[in-house]
């Protein structure tokens, strides 16, 4: 990458590459942060939990809206090319669950391979389910991301129908689903795990269609300004919780807001992202975070699982979460994990070339969509359940068979499709993670 400028479609904008790159770091400083390891014995828990400044940081540092709104950017562009070239949605679906479950798949059997080996060494039964269900954690935006991903072909025919009509619908119903489940205490909340994400990700058809940046910019900014002052009025006047986290899970309107300000905050700094792109070792540095973007995300718990591995073997000491002593050993713990994460991406890729090639057998729309389902499946059931529970085998090998099929293809027939133009552009790399 360094020494070609590689090439650069003419749809492609470099600055959602830009914000999702510069996420990934983010998201894996959190999630290392947030692994507290103590006790006597040892137990895995949020070590992050009882830290107050935490929810202030998380009214800027929650990018996972930004996420979604890169994610809705790369999808509808992606589902263009292909519906220009004579695709359809099945061969749409088809490829993007293909991507997303191989890593996810290999993600999975590496966490269970690290907890085998922990195992084998005598670490405790209880500290080990305790932990793997902490690396689990992570999967929620695969599963979320899986459904969103299927409908893209559907939501950009509603963006081009009814765009208008399809944000208040989303909003309204997210809205409602809050009211109920927090004034009529029906558990109807997990409802806005759809409602709020596809909201979010129709923001990034709107970046793409250049909605936003048409507008002029003290608008954008305070438009910005009025999603934060509706959030703070959540908080202060209908009890919503503060923290960014909390609110993560179930998803609440105070995510579809944050989406909203970050997307004009996003639109307002593009022209100096852009700029930065420019240069060379930026765009090489963001090239390379995007093209192993899936291995740092879905790999990062695994290096997590070396790193305590490595400590338990040493004998190494887990100091009382958010002491001194803890903040200052959060240093080499963290380099620690990112020098695993660079060892990977040297050797997953490799890996991943091994699956063989998609036939060229069309699946019909309901069998693509069987498959997604599949995966969202397999992957909820190991993130609510824990990695090691007897489920969870049962979830690897059902998406060991949704991979099978996708990368068979089938029952439908048809002419081949895997030399369509779209197919052999590599634009998306990393757009998953």
């Amino acid at each position: 990458m360094a020494r070609a400028v590689p090439r650069i479609p003419p749809d492609r904008d470099l600055s959602i590459d830009f914000v999702r790159a510069i996420c990934l770091p983010v998201v894996v400083l959190l999630h290392a942060l947030q692994m507290g390891i103590a006790g006597d014995p040892l137990r895995a828990f949020n070590a992050l939990a009882e830290w107050k400044p935490l929810t202030a940081i998380t009214w800027v540092g929650m990018i996972m809206p930004t996420f979604f709104i890169a994610g809705g950017f790369a999808g509808i562009t992606t589902w263009r090319r292909v519906h220009g070239a004579g695709g359809t949605a099945a061969e749409y679906i088809r490829a993007r669950m293909l991507r997303l479950a191989r890593p996810v798949l290999f993600a999975m059997l590496g966490v269970l391979a690290a907890m085998g080996i922990l195992a084998l060494c005598g670490a405790d039964p209880e500290f080990l389910r305790t932990f793997a269900f902490r690396l689990a954690e992570p999967l929620w935006f695969i599963a979320v991301y899986a459904i969103c991903t299927s409908s893209v072909p559907l939501m950009a025919a509603l963006h081009r129908r009814a765009a208008w009509a399809t944000y208040f619908t989303l909003a309204g119903l997210a809205v409602a689903v809050d009211l109920v489940d927090r004034y009529l205490h029906v558990p109807v909340g997990a409802l806005n795990w759809l409602f709020v994400w596809l909201f979010v990700q129709q923001l990034g058809f709107g970046v793409r269609d250049q909605w936003y940046s048409r507008r002029p910019r003290w608008l954008l900014l305070l438009l910005a300004l009025t999603a934060y002052a509706l959030m703070a009025v959540a908080v202060l006047g209908m009890g919503y919780d503060p923290d960014m986290i909390a609110n993560l899970n179930p998803p609440t309107v105070l995510l579809l807001l944050l989406g909203l300000a970050q997307v004009y905050l996003f639109t307002l700094l593009q022209p100096a992202i852009r700029a930065a792109m420019r240069q060379r070792p930026v765009l090489v540095a963001i090239g390379a975070l995007g093209m192993f973007g899936m291995v740092i995300y879905l790999w990062h718990t695994v290096a997590m699982a070396v790193v305590v591995g490595v400590q338990l073997a040493l004998g190494l000491p887990f100091p009382p979460v958010l002491t001194a002593t803890w903040w200052i050993t959060r240093i080499p713990w963290v380099l620690a994990i990112v020098a695993v994460v660079a060892v990977l991406c040297l050797i997953v890729p490799r890996l991943e070339r091994l699956w063989p090639d998609e036939r060229s057998r069309r699946m019909p729309l309901w069998a693509a969509l069987v498959c997604a389902a599949a995966l969202v499946l397999s992957v909820g059931w190991v993130l609510t359940q824990g990695y090691l529970t007897p489920g969870s085998a049962l979830a690897v090998v059902l998406l060991a068979a949704a991979i099978a099929w996708l990368t068979a293809g089938g029952p439908a027939r048809g002419v081949p499709f895997d030399a369509a133009p779209w197919r052999s552009d590599r634009t998306e790399t990393g757009a998953q993670a």
